[in-house]
């Protein structure tokens, strides 16, 4: 049984080799790929997957060690669910170095590798920039009061929470984000300025490329807001379109103290620091990530499912219904998405999955806690032991 668990860790770690092989051939120009036997070497001293050349004199941010924890976390959930796509992202917030991703399932016909696709309704980031622009704004209380459920938010348009609309009756600001409540983030929208939201999502990246390595990359859209109701629904993430790597990239600010970081796969060999751009304050971010970790840790908070004995995580769900080509809802189709950072009050990683239409039961799909959460702990468990051995 032991040499069979040796043997099966060994397979892994060739594994996880050859996907970031494959990976570095996919992102990079080939003149600064490295080598296969190279990377076997990296691989086998458990060090940064990474590779120079004298013309570029650059090298893979890719770890194989968390690449490795990535690829058997995709194993599982691919085996227990059957996704037809599943997308994990992990980074560095403080540098937006990328030391871990992959994709599983995606269409072979698709040229836009899923990490740089522009998907719809990005409802993991977009609230919570939402959150950071109100605070930001001064116009965010933690115990000030609204009444939940169903807002009427202009004659005819109404705003509903996600119990049907029943909400949880007058509660303070921080409960209605803690249970992700659409009608707090409408309520927000409406004291933030005119035109002020928008700015806020493009101030975080949205909108426009991220200038990562990757010539397919997708800029998205931010979404239309010339109506209240247009602005409520942008607010908490529908309408409007973002890649993964794109909310990646403007969570990692709040992770980092309000700084955003180009997300790269390479960088220089000797000597290199990364600089990012202003887009909040200090003390906006330190708020929103305090914020974001009663979600995991404190009730109700809505994301209880991905807190961790050993470490303080911060981060939100993203739980949206698919749409077909012509913009409308697909009856029993979703994808499940957490973005979430660790520890919460020093964060050193960050890890985005998305698990697109699972295979399983009608419960399980309404809710997806259950297929999110134990591959986003696992990763981020593993990968933050792994950094602190290394």
């Amino acid at each position: 049984m032991k040499k069979r668990k040796k043997y099966a860790k060994v397979i892994g770690g060739a594994v996880a080799s050859l996907a970031l092989l494959f990976i570095a051939y996919q992102w990079m120009p080939s003149e600064a790929v490295p080598s296969a036997q190279q990377m076997n070497t990296e691989g086998s001293q458990k060090a940064q997957a990474a590779g120079t050349t004298s013309q570029t004199d650059k090298v893979l941010t890719l770890d194989s060690q968390i690449q490795e924890y990535i690829e058997e976390a995709i194993h599982k959930t691919n085996k227990a669910y059957q996704p037809e796509t599943m997308t994990v992202i992990v980074t560095d917030p403080n540098t937006g170095e990328i030391l871990g991703m992959n994709t599983k399932k995606q269409n072979a016909n698709d040229r836009v590798p899923d990490i740089v696709k522009a998907k719809l309704d990005p409802v993991a980031a977009f609230p919570i920039v939402t959150l950071a622009a109100a605070i930001e704004e001064g116009k965010y209380k933690n115990y000030e009061t609204y009444e939940s459920g169903t807002y009427e938010i202009t004659p005819g348009k109404f705003i509903k929470d996600n119990n049907n609309g029943i909400g949880w009756g007058q509660i303070s600001y921080l409960e209605g984000i803690q249970r992700s409540s659409n009608v707090a983030f409408a309520k927000l929208s409406e004291q933030i300025p005119d035109d002020s939201l928008q700015q806020y999502f493009e101030r975080f990246g949205f909108g426009a490329k991220t200038g990562i390595e990757q010539i397919n990359e997708q800029p998205g859209k931010i979404p239309n807001m010339n109506t209240p109701y247009d602005k409520a629904m942008a607010a908490y993430g529908l309408g409007g379109s973002a890649s993964a790597i794109q909310q990646v990239a403007a969570v990692g600010a709040i992770a980092n103290g309000g700084e955003l970081m180009k997300p790269h796969v390479t960088r220089e060999a000797r000597n290199h620091i990364d600089k990012g751009r202003r887009v909040i304050s200090e003390e906006t971010a330190k708020q929103v990530r305090e914020i974001l970790e009663t979600l995991v840790n404190n009730k109700p908070g809505f994301d209880t499912a991905f807190s961790m004995k050993e470490y303080a995580v911060a981060g939100r769900t993203g739980i949206v219904q698919k749409r077909d080509q012509q913009g409308n809802f697909i009856d029993g189709k979703y994808t499940y998405s957490f973005i979430g950072f660790a520890p919460s009050d020093d964060p050193k990683l960050l890890v985005y999955i998305a698990v697109d239409n699972p295979n399983t039961d009608l419960w399980v799909r309404l809710w997806g806690k259950e297929i999110v959460a134990p591959p986003f702990k696992e990763i981020m468990e593993n990968s933050l032991q792994y950094l602190q051995k290394r």
